[in-house]
């Protein structure tokens, strides 16, 4: 029978004994180092969890993290529901496991930021180890994985859809949370490039100031990993520049674009590839203006390379065309590097123009 895992996950935290408490702790030299509503990118890392006095509960059992992320942009449309199977460190035999551990996990992003607090909903189950079991987690870990790339409109989509089968897949009687955190990350607060650190202890106990985090490990300042409590370590990194952008799908367009600039007798043709591609890039909700004027400007780039080649005498003539074609080869297959600075007096219109292509 499904169950819903944000009642299951609030009724389960009245227990003090499940609570984390979180402590923020700032990345040292980031750049940018605020967040800036639509200029900048934001993601969630599960960089490190380490379970010192529960251990014990998963030799007959195994550990799932389950992360609901609610952005107060966008009117509360953008939910992430993710679910991951940490790794397990230690002795290889299950039974005598010494900690767990879970490394660059991806929870979240990178995303455009539109704005607002993040809601935070982050809950570490303990599951059957039976085989029926394992496979419907796995089962909703795969469906998480969908929403980790994916568009805005997708993932709006998709919401309820995810939410659903998460739910449906984690529906095991014998699934409980041993410890989770309900927080709400306030802009530039909570919500900033550094490290979220939640310890299973009360608040009198810890000394956050003789704590502090390098790559995403707890230490103590004398420099030794920090072992008293149980705790999840969640990165928050914050860029100005999404270099995968070609992975929201932009990919083929880019690659059709250059292929018809460098294959095209016709300038009409080419000027309405470069539309085509142009528009779809000026029209993403997922990316940054920097990043979409940034990315139609290398475009227009690179298609005049491509074109002045096609124009040169040695082309034209059919002389040392080999060299030639590798150069039009190689300016069609080069790796695309967003320039670092844009025109700030460019507008969609004037990036649209077409009368350059010649």
């Amino acid at each position: 029978m499904p169950i819903d895992l944000g009642d299951m996950f609030k009724k389960a935290l009245k227990d003090e004994r499940k609570l984390l408490r979180p402590y923020f702790f700032a990345a040292e030299q980031a750049e940018p180092a605020t967040l800036v509503t639509e200029e900048v990118y934001i993601r969630l890392r599960l960089a490190r969890m380490f379970l010192k006095h529960r251990r014990v509960l998963f030799q007959t059992k195994y550990p799932v993290v389950n992360a609901l992320m609610r952005f107060a942009g966008m009117n509360g449309k953008v939910e992430v529901n993710f679910v991951a199977k940490p790794e397990l460190a230690g002795d290889s035999n299950e039974s005598r496991l010494d900690d767990i551990v879970t490394l660059d996990q991806t929870l979240l992003g990178p995303v455009l930021y539109r704005g607002g607090d993040l809601e935070l909903m982050l809950g570490l189950y303990s599951a059957p180890a039976d085989d029926w079991a394992k496979r419907f987690i796995s089962l909703a870990e795969g469906i998480s994985q969908l929403t980790l790339n994916a568009t805005l409109t997708t993932a709006i989509s998709m919401a309820s859809t995810i939410k659903t089968s998460i739910e449906n897949s984690m529906s095991s009687d014998g699934l409980d949370l041993k410890l989770g955190l309900d927080k709400e990350l306030k802009e530039n607060v909570w919500l900033a490039p550094g490290y979220l650190v939640m310890i299973a202890a009360p608040d009198e106990t810890i000394e956050s100031e003789a704590l502090e985090v390098k790559g995403g490990e707890l230490f103590t300042r004398q420099g030794a990993i920090y072992t008293d409590h149980d705790y999840i370590v969640l990165s928050i990194e914050v860029t100005s520049q999404r270099t995968d952008w070609q992975s929201l799908g932009y990919g083929p367009l880019w690659q059709d674009l250059l292929k018809t600039s460098a294959d095209a007798d016709d300038i009409e043709t080419v000027k309405s590839a470069f539309v085509t591609f142009s528009g779809a890039i000026l029209a993403s909700p997922d990316l940054s203006w920097s990043d979409r004027s940034g990315i139609v400007t290398l475009a227009k780039q690179r298609i005049k390379a491509i074109r002045e080649a096609r124009a040169s005498t040695d082309f034209l003539e059919g002389l040392k065309a080999a060299d030639t074609f590798l150069e039009l080869e190689n300016l069609v297959n080069e790796e695309p590097v967003l320039p670092t600075e844009v025109d700030a007096e460019q507008t969609p219109e004037s990036l649209l123009e077409t009368g350059w292509i010649g």
